[in-house]
C-alpha cells in the first residue's frame, strides 16, 4: 500500500467487518413483520438509523444513511485522489436528492431531508438552491455533472445517470464490466418497459452502448447488439418482465468481482471493491427489510448466495 493510501484501505477493511452478511439478512427476510425485522437489525451497523416503530420507506432510508455515512468516513481517511474516487462512486446519493427535488417541483412540493454529503457532493451545493426545473437542469449544467441533455425532469435524471455511468467508467477501470451492464438494464428498461425512445442521443452516450442497441424491440435483440462487456447483464432474459432477474444478477456479479478485488495490489481497486461490497449489504439489507414488511422471504440472489 501507499503511504498516503494505508489509513484508508485499512480503515475500509474495518468497515466491511460491520457489514450484516448473508445469513444475517437471511433471518430478517425471514420475519413476519417489519417490527420483527428491525429488532434482527438492531445490534449491527444499522441499528443506529434503523430503529422500532420506523415505517418500510424509513427504515431503508435509514440503511442508505447508514452507507452514505461509511463512505464518508472512508473517504476522510483517503488522500485527495481517493476522495476523488469516493465522490465519484458516491454519487448515486446527490442523484437522489436531486431526483426528490425535482419530484417535489414537479408535485405536490413534499421533499425528503436531503442526503447530508460533505465532501462527497459534486455540485448540491448549487443545486440546492434551485427553485424551478429549469434552475436545477442549468445548476446540474454548471457543476461537475455536466449538461445534462435536456431540461424536462425526466431528461435531467437520464442524463445524470448517464454521466454517473461515463464518470465511474473513467475513474474506476474495475468497473467497467459493471457500468456496461448496468447501463445495458437502463437501455432496457427505457425501451422495452417504458417504450420510451424519446431520449436516444443521451442513451448512446453510455458506456458500450452505441447506435445498433438502440434499435432493438426485445431483450434478446438488445442483448445480440451490445458487447459483451455490456450483455452479461441481459443474459438468460426473454422478456422484459424478467429484467428484475437481471438486476439480482448484476448484484450478484459485483458481489463476486469485488471479493476478487479485495486481495488486489492496488489501493484503489480495493477501494473500489469495498464501496462495492458496502452497497452490495446495503442493498441486501433493503430487500431483507422489503420481505419482513410484506410477511414473505425475498429472493436474495445477487447479494450474497
Amino acid at each position: 500500500m501507499r503511504p498516503g493510501w494505508t489509513g484508508g484501505v485499512t480503515r475500509g477493511r474495518l468497515l466491511l467487518t460491520r457489514a450484516i452478511g448473508a445469513e444475517h439478512a437471511a433471518a430478517i427476510a425471514a420475519c413476519t413483520s417489519l417490527d420483527d425485522g428491525i429488532r434482527v437489525v438492531a445490534g449491527s451497523a444499522y441499528g443506529e438509523r434503523v430503529q422500532a416503530g420506523l415505517d418500510l420507506g424509513a427504515a431503508q432510508r435509514g440503511v442508505a444513511e447508514t452507507l452514505l455515512w461509511h463512505l464518508r468516513i472512508l473517504a476522510g481517511w483517503l488522500p485527495a485522489a481517493g476522495a476523488g474516487l469516493m465522490r465519484t462512486l458516491a454519487g448515486w446519493f446527490e442523484l437522489a436528492n436531486i431526483d426528490a427535488r425535482l419530484a417535489a417541483l414537479v408535485s405536490n412540493g413534499r421533499e425528503p431531508a436531503p442526503f447530508v454529503l460533505g465532501g462527497l457532493a459534486t455540485g448540491w451545493n448549487a443545486i440546492e438552491r434551485a427553485r424551478t426545473v429549469e434552475e436545477v437542469a442549468d445548476a446540474v449544467a454548471r457543476s461537475g455533472w455536466g449538461d445534462p441533455g435536456g431540461r424536462t425532469p425526466a431528461a435531467v435524471t437520464l442524463g445524470l445517470r448517464v454521466a454517473w455511468a461515463r464518470r465511474v467508467d473513467e475513474a474506476a477501470p474495475g468497473a467497467a464490466d459493471w457500468v456496461a451492464g448496468a447501463g445495458a438494464l437502463l437501455v432496457a428498461r427505457e425501451l422495452l418497459v417504458a417504450g420510451s425512445r424519446e431520449h436516444l442521443a443521451q442513451l448512446q452516450r453510455l458506456p458500450a452502448i452505441g447506435e445498433e442497441p438502440l434499435r432493438a424491440g426485445s431483450v434478446e435483440e438488445l442483448r445480440a447488439g451490445l458487447p459483451s462487456r455490456a450483455a452479461w447483464a441481459l443474459s438468460g432474459l426473454s422478456e422484459a418482465d424478467d429484467l428484475w432477474q437481471g438486476e439480482l444478477g448484476w448484484w450478484d456479479r459485483v458481489e463476486r468481482d469485488a471479493h476478487a478485488l479485495l486481495p488486489a495490489r492496488s489501493d484503489e481497486a480495493v477501494v473500489l471493491a469495498t464501496v462495492a461490497l458496502l452497497a452490495v449489504d446495503a442493498e441486501r439489507t433493503f430487500r431483507a427489510l422489503q420481505a419482513a414488511a410484506h410477511g414473505r422471504r425475498a429472493d436474495l440472489a445477487g447479494a450474497g448466495r
